[in-house]
């Protein structure tokens, strides 16, 4: 029954509809922030067990174990099919694949190169993902992110600091490459979560990523490397963290990225440069060069050049 301090007029649908919208993306950036700091505790493991001599594919393994056993546990809570809808499966496969080899390059990189400089090398992400965009959801591509991605380039070359031209290599070639092919899959994961938007649950995309890394993970030990036994509690519990660290963050960065717009959102990923290089310097004593903390404000100026320029076009 109306009353005297009822509206007199109701709210216009296409109002609410604005305003459930700017709420969605507000909480996809929360999202997406929150999952930079699961990360990035995710890669400070990663490198402890680094330091113990533990192969990067076991690691990978072992993330991957935890994470599709979470992703299992949460579809059953939600009551969501792991095997996610039967016209997306094709989708959710390329988006397991891409993120699994993201990943595991990622964590190669951490092995041979210090923490921060592989993760600001990781995270030109952002850029490729402007790139993948455009032939996926449509969205344009123009001289900004030409020019950024190129600009991007030099950053990376003043973290690496090739020998070719600083006289001696800064860090290893392998592991840069490592760390940009892992930018790469990276980067086009992110945007087959938005291609495949939110019909599909959260939980669906962490097993498809949990089960393709473990089973990719596996036979790539067991090819190229020598599983090593956990010499103390210590490493089991780093083994243990991992896993969950990594579930926490990929549930966050997927929801995330279904409510955010893919370039903006990829923005509050950053995060991760900055957590990295506290993390490097308080618990490893990876104390940046001068060229590495330029190099670093380079990637990350392009990656938000990028971003704000995808939102400027989209309002």
């Amino acid at each position: 029954m109306a009353s005297e301090s009822s509206p007199l007029l109701a709210a216009p649908p296409a109002a609410d509809q604005r305003d459930r919208a700017r709420r969605d993306e507000l909480k996809g950036y929360v999202f997406m922030a929150a999952s930079a700091l699961g990360f990035a505790a995710n890669t400070a493991c990663v490198k402890a067990l680094a330091l113990a001599d533990m192969p990067a594919l076991q690691i990978v393994l072992a993330r991957s174990i935890g994470q599709l056993a979470l992703g299992l546990a949460g579809c059953a809570w939600y009551r969501a099919s792991p095997l996610g809808p039967p016209d997306k499966r094709a989708w959710l496969a390329l988006r397991g694949a891409a993120g699994a080899l993201g990943n595991a390059l990622f964590f190669y990189a951490i092995t041979v190169m210090a923490l921060g400089d592989a993760t600001v090398v990781f995270f030109t992400s952002p850029v490729f993902s402007a790139l993948f965009a455009h032939v996926l959801l449509g969205e344009p591509y123009g001289i900004v992110d030409v020019g950024a991605s190129a600009v991007c380039m030099v950053g990376i070359v003043l973290v690496v600091q090739p020998a070719a031209l600083f006289g001696r290599g800064h860090v290893p070639v392998r592991g840069a490459l490592a760390a940009l092919g892992g930018a790469v899959s990276g980067a086009l994961a992110y945007c087959v979560v938005r291609r495949v938007g939110r019909s599909v649950h959260a939980m669906v995309h962490v097993v498809y990523f949990g089960f393709v890394s473990l089973a990719g993970s596996s036979l790539a030990l067991y090819a190229w490397q020598q599983a090593k036994r956990p010499a103390s509690s210590y490493e089991w519990a780093l083994l243990a963290l991992i896993g969950g660290f990594a579930f926490v963050g990929q549930v966050l960065l997927n929801r995330g990225l279904q409510l955010a717009p893919a370039g903006p959102g990829t923005l509050m990923r950053n995060l991760d440069v900055v957590f990295a290089f506290v993390l490097g310097v308080a618990l490893f004593g990876e104390v940046p060069s001068a060229l590495a903390v330029a190099g670093a404000g380079v990637i990350v100026a392009c990656t938000v050049a990028v971003g704000l320029h995808k939102w400027h076009n989209a309002r």
